[in-house]
């Protein structure tokens, strides 16, 4: 089986799809999406594995960072332009999904400019793909125009690889017509919304179709560095035969079955379409000894081909939708008809490269639990912020090299949590953490030294071993922060106090001073204080004076607990 330490290290610019490492930050989200988990982190790096990747692109679609990025051919189809061989163009009927209205019209010229001798569409292919699909429905049951539903069954569905119809998609096909109908000489350029395209391009069964692939993207990006304006173009036609008009929807889902005049309203039982990763791989869940389906027409990008990831654009996907049945709606129909006497038989592969548990050993799996601190299943959150839909997938992605223990969470959480704990147990610092009602949680060993305490008295209420004024403070709102040096049992402290509001928790932070020699502000505190605690002596006196006689006891118990205060802050 392989794995992600023995894959053939191809460079990004060999790879269909490929990571901008410098815009990658660490999301994850391309791990999340990855409907095959084609992604591997390494060193916090998320990288697609080529072997794994079934080319869909939906990482690309899917990144935030737009650090998936599909290999950019560009440069490939400039140099066939400058070369004297002539260049057609087969442009993929999803591009009136972003080339509406009068811009359809308009591209064809633009093309041209371009330096293109010949601009058709790939709609002649989808015309010639429907009819031999109907033709061989007797060698397979699921239609092959989706590249990457291909990969996909070729790579972990080996056992749908018999029911594929072999028949090449529209690309291939409208290429192989495209250099009977001008000569072997010429060069044919696909542009389309798909990322699998590129690497269809280059199986060896399709070496004499298509010479480059280029996405929208690409196509949009050129024609801006080239500064041709779709408005300053003249209207004009593409060079296409045959009667394409219902072939123009095949980027739609059902498109084929449309194209073929089949009936499939969502009622039917054994003819069905479908869109989107989740939907493909749930129909490939059947076993094949219960599938009943005598056509099926998957494809993997949800909505369809309009929705690919080589199409940038912001336009609503309904909106397209409604640009390209408008498109087919208003074309011509051209009164040369397509050659059909090219080939059109597919070969597909059983690759078989599933990374299901089972490949994985137990042992290893519970020792990556053991190592990330949920051997108990009750720590296995399956929260899913790590990109797998569980602890378990998350553990044998670790095992097979694919994925790193730190991309958990919570693991993560408790590791910092540890590392602070670790941090308060070791501080020379005197550390204390109070409850809402003062009650002792927790004190550090440099505290309980200081104080010479342990937590025997854990629970009590501060006023057991220390003045409360500082806490009484923060308590009643008047001070969020309280800073103060006092004195206790012949040692001098520094004793700095906050709230934790949201854990209903005080903090106190104590430091021996007795050694210190005070700086000037040091003893501005002390004088403070003094003065503070003097003017709080002299306001309760006042007070007292206006009080009933009952009062007398408890002010007077109070006096001396302050006058106290004010002794021990002088003692030293």
């Amino acid at each position: 089986m392989p794995s992600a330490t023995n894959i053939n290290p191809l460079n990004n610019h060999q790879k269909t799809v490929y990571t901008v490492t410098a815009n990658c930050q660490d999301c994850y989200r391309c791990v999340r999406v990855c409907p095959v988990k084609a992604i591997s982190v390494r060193n916090g790096q998320a990288r697609i594995e080529d072997n794994f990747c079934i080319k869909c692109g939906t990482c690309v679609r899917e990144c935030p960072q737009h650090a998936k990025t599909i290999r950019s051919s560009l440069d490939l189809v400039k140099d066939l332009l400058s070369s004297k061989r002539p260049v057609a163009v087969s442009v993929a009927p999803s591009f009136a999904a972003i080339f509406d209205g009068w811009r359809a019209t308009r591209l064809p010229y633009a093309l041209h400019k371009l330096g293109f001798k010949y601009v058709s569409e790939t709609a002649e292919g989808a015309l010639l793909v429907t009819e031999e699909t109907l033709k061989n429905k007797n060698k397979g049951t699921i239609c092959t125009a989706c590249p990457a539903v291909v990969n996909y069954i070729e790579k972990y569905r080996p056992e749908y690889t018999d029911m594929l119809i072999p028949v090449v998609s529209p690309m291939v096909a409208h290429g192989k017509l495209l250099k009977k109908r001008h000569g072997k000489d010429c060069a044919v350029v696909f542009i389309g919304p798909c990322a699998a395209k590129k690497l269809e391009a280059v199986r060896p069964e399709n070496a004499d179709a298509i010479d480059a692939v280029l996405t929208f993207t690409e196509l949009i990006q050129w024609l801006n560095e080239e500064r041709i304006d779709l408005a300053a173009c003249p209207e004009g036609n593409f060079e296409s035969y045959g009667n394409i008009d219902k072939a123009r929807l095949f980027p739609l889902q059902g498109g084929l079955l449309k194209t073929g005049s089949i009936d499939c309203d969502g009622t039917n039982a054994d003819v069905m379409h479908i869109s989107g990763a989740n939907d493909v791989i749930g129909l490939f869940e059947i076993p094949p000894s219960d599938w009943k389906y005598s056509v099926v027409e998957p494809l993997f990008c949800s909505g369809g081909c309009i929705n690919g990831p080589g199409i940038s654009t912001d336009k609503n996907i309904f909106i397209r939708k409604q640009n390209v049945i408008s498109y087919a709606e208003k074309s011509t129909i051209s009164d040369r008809d397509i050659d059909r006497a090219i080939s059109s038989r597919a070969l597909f592969e059983n690759e078989n490269i599933s990374l299901s548990a089972y490949e994985v050993d137990e042992n290893r799996i519970n020792q990556v639990f053991e190592a990330t601190g949920k051997s108990d299943p009750k720590l296995q959150l399956n929260c899913g912020a790590c990109g797998y839909e569980s602890c378990r997938d998350n553990a044998i992605a670790v095992v097979k090299g694919m994925a790193e223990p730190e991309m958990c969470i919570p693991y993560m959480r408790r590791l910092a949590k540890q590392h602070s704990d670790r941090i308060i147990e070791t501080t020379p610092n005197g550390v204390i953490i109070l409850n809402n009602e003062l009650q002792i949680m927790h004190m550090n060993p440099a505290f309980q030294k200081m104080f010479i305490c342990n937590n025997g008295i854990l629970g009590r209420h501060i006023s057991y071993l220390l003045d409360t004024n500082g806490y009484e403070k923060l308590a009643s709102g008047s001070v969020k922060l309280y800073e103060a040096i006092k004195s206790k049992n012949g040692k001098k402290y520094h004793e700095l106090l906050y709230a934790l509001p949201d854990e209903s928790q005080y903090v106190g932070l104590y430091t021996d001073v007795t050694k210190i020699k005070f700086d000037d502000s040091q003893i501005d505190l002390i004088k403070n204080q003094t003065l503070e605690q003097a003017k709080e002596l002299l306001d309760h006196q006042i007070k007292f004076s206006q009080e009933m006689a009952h009062y007398l006891g408890k002010s007077t118990a109070r006096s001396e607990e302050l006058v106290m205060r004010i002794m021990d802050l002088f003692e030293e």
